[in-house]
């Protein structure tokens, strides 16, 4: 998984727009490709965080996403903070105020204003620009992953019939996945019990 933070001047942000910058989930590959440099060129500054499979597997993946977006947040500055929520509606505001307490304690001013809601990353393009940034990388890692495992991947994601198929084929019930799999991953754990139940016959 890759998180990252972009920060944009306000003025800059229709520039972005314009130039086909959009949640990464909804641009090409090739487009990604070529908008990244526009990006980085843009933003005043970023980051992008990288989380290897071991340090998933060890928590939550809210609890993860919280502590990079405080350490995006100290390390950036930005005058407004804005994030794509990874909780439905309901859960917003809650998470948002476990947020304050934890940016407080890393010596965010309190009257910071933030702005989380689903889908940010197509409405705002500070986030859209972040979303671009985090998935090239992603799609870099994936690149040098194939290459190390020699054969086709997939994309990583539950609904690839390339990577659920190369995940069964892979699974060895003592040796386990390679080191890049995350093994709390639902489609990895069903893939183990699958195995245990066929085991049984």
């Amino acid at each position: 998984m890759v998180y990252a933070g972009c920060l944009v001047e306000y003025s800059d942000e229709p520039g972005l727009r314009a130039a086909g910058v959009r949640d990464s989930k909804k641009v090409s590959r090739q487009k990604r490709l070529a908008l990244r440099p526009l990006v980085e060129r843009t933003a005043r500054d970023f980051a992008i965080v990288p989380l290897a499979p071991v340090l998933l597997d060890a928590t939550s993946l809210n609890e993860l996403g919280k502590r990079v977006l405080v350490d995006l947040t100290v390390r950036l500055r930005p005058d407004v903070l804005v994030f794509d929520a990874p909780v439905p509606p309901r859960q917003i505001p809650g998470y948002i105020a476990d947020l304050r307490v934890r940016l407080a304690a890393a010596g965010v001013s309190p009257d910071l204003p933030i702005i989380g809601e689903n889908g940010a990353d197509d409405t705002y393009p500070c986030c859209s620009a972040a979303s671009i940034l985090a998935k090239t990388e992603r799609d870099a890692i994936l690149a040098l992953l194939q290459e190390e495992a020699g054969e086709p991947l997939g994309s990583g994601y539950p609904g690839d019939a390339i990577t659920t198929e190369w995940l069964r084929r892979i699974y060895h019930p003592q040796r386990g996945f390679p080191h890049f799999v995350r093994t709390k991953w639902e489609t990895a754990r069903r893939i183990v019990r699958d195995h245990a139940q066929g085991s049984l016959f």
